[in-house]
């Protein structure tokens, strides 16, 4: 395993200590350090009086921070902040009433302050003494939560006193309040005002830190070292260890990989990118993903060839190589790792790793090992790379790219070395113009308009649709595709509208399509006025309408579906709705409008079939990742999986995994029984799912 350990060095053990103080001296701390290291005093907590020597003070202590941070709670421990804190001796306090309420609140007896600081206030105090009241008074109301009440004095201290010593002070308690009660938004700013705006180094530090616990509260990492490593900058090498060591903790104890990633790719050249990726590694080898391990290690060495680690990390790559060598076959996964699109190739890459893991566990049969190459790591020498993992490492088959426009120069090349490429995702259509080695496990335009005509015309019986579809190239692909299947089977299309994605407003369309079906087969009968009682509103029909058609295929996502359904029914269009895989959202299924009830859409995958062969691979999955699958997951899958049914049956090239897939009218893929059809699409069965009562249930 790869220690977590960047370049930076640990600081030797800091002993803190409290000593006696005077009544001005609260949370007065003696550091001792070791005898090569000269000592610094923490400084003392000053009477409210003292702020007026704000301007002549001195660094504040390297710990200083470190100790607010065990006792104060942010980031899940507790920090009890200082009222006042400046480095040099303290004055003794011009008011002994301010004196003793500071100590009580030091004491964590804020009640008790409160009460002597409402007294004091009431007896008219002098003018000068009313900022520092303002401010204990702000600091007390939080100790005891009384948040509201604390804001109230902090604003009268920022609108009465801008100039004062301690409203950068009363600025800070201010954002610890909002913060308290759950704002971190607005916190924040305050923050940053402070970070930019104030004269005082340690005012402008503790607002950095301050940001930095408030962005993990938020969860976002990155925006948390960042302010961190400004503290770093702005203090001195005793407090730059101190935030180092908070960085190298958070960084050590994170697990979510994409925060990983995140935090590895903001900092890619420098601290604490290193311990991202380190970490990764460890992830990724505790995991037994050796081929992400080997990945980032890669990277890892790219981006940092001179680090500590270095050297350690080079001999794990060349153990995880070797490892993975020993495989008698291979399958490659060419996806792009990197940029906009990692995320959706991270799904396919967890789906074939399922596939080679289960076939590993499975007795008997050759081993087969997973090769991954990034497709966007360079674009310039990609070509070059991929022609070398052909014809040197000869895997069986290449899964990947994830995007059509990638698979005209990858066909060339997998044709020319006699290597099946199979895309899991790509929506090119008859793939097989490319080569005779290309094929396709996703889910095409043409096989989701295929099964949900073939759904509504032979087991549903309608014959006359109306179609109402986004303008982009998914809805106006699906839209040509369904109804050139509705014609072969000599169905009628009445009308075809289209809408721009997020239209509010669809009734012009309605009114559209409402006219073109009155033309042929709809029926509006007027209502009899005489007949009915009561007086006519705007609202009274004055015809009723009846659809001459069946249904209406709406081949958009579910965000605009669940509006556009309303709106139909508005227009007295009540008739079943058809859809594809863009409705494929719980949050539509729960959509509060009944219109939706009843509407049936058609995808690759879903994850609540009752198939058995689904559920034992979402069992397997969330067992393996700890989340559910996807349709990406599934078609990654499906394409490793029938690779190494090849293999099983015996084929050891290229060619021969070929012509099985060529070969074979009944291939096994997860939701049964498949085969690939001559434009290189895998014909496999789809789901069809209906909202009924706010939940996806499978009809077939």
């Amino acid at each position: 395993m790869v220690t977590n350990r960047s370049d930076e060095h640990n600081e030797p053990g800091v002993e803190f200590t409290l000593t006696p103080h005077r009544v001005s001296d609260s949370s007065h701390m003696r550091m001792s350090l070791p005898s090569d290291r000269q000592e610094l005093m923490a400084p003392p907590l000053l009477s409210p009086s003292s702020h007026r020597t704000y301007a002549r003070s001195v660094r504040w202590c390297s710990t200083l921070g470190l100790v607010w941070s065990l006792l104060w709670p942010v980031m899940g421990f507790e920090l009890n902040s200082p009222v006042y804190a400046e480095s040099g001796p303290a004055k003794p306090a011009s008011h002994p009433t301010l004196n003793q309420a500071k100590r009580l609140i030091d004491a964590d007896k804020a009640e008790e302050a409160l009460t002597i600081l409402r007294r004091f206030l009431a007896t008219s105090p002098k003018p000068e003494l009313l900022d520092d009241t303002y401010l204990l008074l702000g600091a007390a109301l939080h100790r005891t939560a009384q948040y509201g009440e604390a804001l109230k004095y902090l604003l009268l201290l920022h609108t009465e006193f801008p100039d004062s010593e301690v409203t950068d002070r009363g600025k800070l308690m201010q954002a610890r309040v909002h913060a308290s009660m759950g704002n971190l938004d607005l916190a924040l700013p305050i923050l940053t005002g402070l970070r930019n705006l104030s004269k005082d180094d340690a005012t402008k530090r503790e607002a950095l830190q301050l940001s930095g616990d408030f962005y993990v509260q938020k969860k976002d990492t990155t925006q948390a070292i960042q302010a961190w490593l400004d503290e770093v900058a702005a203090g001195t090498e005793g407090q730059a260890e101190d935030v180092r060591a908070r960085i190298r903790k958070l960084t050590s104890e994170t697990s979510d990989k994409k925060v990983l990633d995140q935090i590895r790719n903001t900092f890619p050249h420098s601290f604490p990118g290193d311990l991202a990726s380190l970490r990764l590694i460890d992830l990724y080898i505790g995991r037994e993903e050796d081929h992400q391990a080997i990945r980032q290690i890669q990277q890892f060495l790219v981006n940092f060839p001179t680090h500590p680690q270095a050297a350690h990390t080079s001999e794990l790559l060349a153990t995880l190589q070797a490892t993975q060598k020993s495989n008698q076959f291979f399958i490659a996964a060419v996806l792009p790792l990197s940029g906009k699109l990692a995320p959706f190739a991270g799904e396919v890459i967890s789906g074939i790793q399922l596939a080679v893991e289960t076939n590993r566990d499975r007795a008997g049969g050759p081993s087969v090992g997973l090769i991954v190459k990034d497709l966007e790591a360079d674009h310039a020498s990609f070509l070059d790379e991929f022609s070398e993992l052909l014809n040197d490492d000869r895997p069986l088959a290449v899964i990947g790219p994830l995007l059509s426009k990638n698979l005209p120069v990858m066909a060339e090349l997998a044709e020319r070395a006699h290597i099946p490429l199979i895309t899991p995702t790509a929506t090119f259509p008859n793939v097989r113009r490319l080569g005779n080695y290309v094929f396709n496990t996703a889910l095409t335009y043409e096989l989701q308009a295929k099964r949900i005509a073939d759904f509504a015309i032979n087991e549903q019986g309608f014959r006359r649709f109306c179609i109402l579809h986004p303008d982009t190239t998914y809805g106006r692909e699906l839209a040509r595709l369904f109804a050139q299947e509705v014609r072969r089977h000599e169905g009628e299309v009445i009308a075809v509208e289209s809408y721009k994605e997020g239209e509010a407003d669809v009734s012009a369309q309605l009114k559209r399509m409402k006219a073109e079906d009155l033309k042929r087969y709809g029926l509006s009968v007027p209502v009899d006025e005489t007949k009915l009682t009561g007086k006519l509103t705007k609202l009274d029909k004055k015809v009723f309408y009846t659809p001459g058609f069946d249904a209406i295929f709406i081949p958009g996502r579910a965000a605009d579906a669940g509006i556009l359904t309303a709106q139909i029914n508005f227009h007295d269009m009540k008739v079943p709705f058809l859809g594809a895989n863009g409705w494929n959202s719980l949050d539509f299924a729960r959509t509060d409008d009944s219109s939706v009830d009843g509407a049936v859409f058609v995808d690759g995958f879903f994850v609540d079939s009752k198939t058995p062969s689904v559920q034992d691979f979402v069992a397997r999955y969330r067992k393996r990742f700890d989340t559910n699958p996807t349709l990406f997951v599934m078609q990654g899958y499906d394409a490793a999986k029938l690779v190494l049914d090849a293999v099983r049956k015996g084929a050891s090239s290229g060619e021969a995994v070929r012509d099985y897939l060529l070969t074979q009218p009944d291939l096994s893929s997860l939701a049964g029984r498949a085969a690939f059809g001559p434009d290189g699409t895998l014909n496999r069965p789809l789901f069809l799912i209906q909202i009924k009562r706010g939940r996806f249930l499978q009809v077939n």
